[in-house]
């Protein structure tokens, strides 16, 4: 009878605690982005474990694990959680109820956090490796990762997105170059096929594909239907089909150190308490005959000289970005952007014409490390980056490609995730 009353008084506390602690997902009522709630939190990773450059993906039922990375510009370590919830194929949060898609507790802690070391800016470092023993996917699928406040779940710091695949389909792709059109000289076509089985899936009307360039959503083409089928096979290949433009390889940024000027820098200064980078201006590269690089995919990564914990060692700096324009962009509002920001288009990132100097202008906070970034511009119809008139359009040029397929689950009325395909 006492282990009954305890084990029912344990149950009640616990509940209280869930309760007070659990996370009001009316936050997210849209489709869910991956963002930065707050100014102060940045250089947010998510990724493998096993690899830096990776799309954040595991299989379902696997021990593989994300690792989530981000720092918060304040010496004091906060106390926070962090949850997974499940998304429809748009990115919408799904109305499937916790249970019957995670294991165990449905929130835990972020406990892995250090102070920066000998470094002008103050931080903290979070770390957060994922899924845990007692919180697992159950089901694939688009999900969040969302990091909040423990005493206040409305305080939402970040959330990003990540994959859980259950391969059920068999995906064949390959990457060339348009054979004809306005985009042989300046786009990239993809083109796969999808195997299935038909007692899995019995209706191909239920499947649905998207193809993703360098990790980017921006731009993502969503193909609800294929251009034709076979029995077992769904094929995606056609004439107007799936095509991207090229882009250029990116521009290159290296702030490991800050006692010498790396290639684009015109000086480095410490105004006191922070380093100062000034790069080179820059120049629009839209006419240039197409120049092979090696480059990050617009990524970026981490890194400084001589430090023990480049997570923890490495300072943040300002970069003061330059862009050589004859005249303003009327009308038009230039951003300079990449992996760094999440491909972003905001005031944080927005330039400013100096008309003295006949120039755009911004100063950006980053970490030391490597980057990758270019200029843009916003459409004004569907918020795709817009780099042509800056960068220009090459069919040479290197490119990341992710295929994913997913299924409408009827019965169990959920978007599962049953292909997923890396190609370059």
């Amino acid at each position: 009878m006492r282990n009954i009353l305890v084990s029912i008084f344990l149950t009640g506390v616990f509940t209280l605690i869930m309760q007070g602690q659990s996370l009001n997902t009316d936050l997210l009522t849209d489709t869910v982005q991956n963002r930065s709630y707050r100014d102060d939190v940045l250089s947010v990773q998510l990724k493998q474990t096993s690899w830096e450059f990776t799309l954040p993906a595991i299989e379902l039922g696997s021990e593989q694990q994300l690792e989530l990375l981000f720092d918060i510009l304040s010496p004091d370590r906060g106390n926070l959680n962090y949850t997974l919830l499940h998304c429809n194929a748009q990115w919408k949060l799904s109305d499937l109820r916790p249970s019957e898609y995670l294991s165990g507790f449905f929130e835990g802690h972020v406990t892995d956090a250090s102070g920066s070391f000998n470094t002008t800016c103050q931080y903290m470092h979070y770390r957060l490796v994922f899924p845990e023993e007692d919180c697992k996917p159950l089901i694939s699928g688009n999900y969040v990762v969302v990091v909040y406040e423990r005493n206040d779940p409305d305080k939402i710091l970040l959330t990003r997105r990540f994959y859980v695949i259950e391969k059920t389909t068999d995906i064949t792709a390959t990457v060339r170059q348009p054979s004809s059109g306005e985009y042989r000289e300046t786009g990239q076509q993809v083109e796969f096929s999808i195997k299935y089985n038909t007692s899995e899936i019995r209706d191909p009307g239920d499947v649905r594909a998207v193809v993703m360039q360098n990790g980017r959503f921006d731009n993502a083409f969503i193909l609800p239907r294929p251009f034709s089928v076979e029995p077992g096979k769904l094929n995606y290949s056609g004439t107007d089909g799936c095509i991207f433009k090229g882009g250029n390889e990116f521009r290159s940024l290296d702030i490991k150190s800050m006692k010498y000027q790396t290639e684009n820098i015109a000086g480095i200064e410490f105004r006191n308490p922070y380093f100062v980078v000034i790069m080179k201006p820059d120049e629009t590269r839209e006419y240039k005959p197409y120049f092979s690089k090696t480059d990050l995919n617009g990524g970026f990564y981490v890194d400084c000289e001589k430090a023990e914990d480049r997570h923890t060692g490495c300072d943040y700096v300002y970069v003061h970005f330059v862009l050589n324009a004859s005249a303003m962009y009327f009308g038009e509002d230039i951003y300079v952007t990449g992996g760094f920001c999440d491909w972003t288009m905001s005031s944080k990132n927005r330039m400013t014409y100096n008309e003295q100097e006949n120039r755009y202008e911004i100063t950006l906070l980053l970490k030391q490390g490597l980057y990758d970034y270019c200029f843009a511009l916003k459409s004004s119809t569907d918020n795709e980056i817009i780099s042509s008139p800056f960068e220009g359009d090459y069919y040479e040029t290197e490119n990341d490609y992710a295929v994913f397929v997913y299924h409408t689950d009827r019965f169990e009325n959920y978007d599962r995730l049953a292909g997923f395909q890396i190609i370059k």
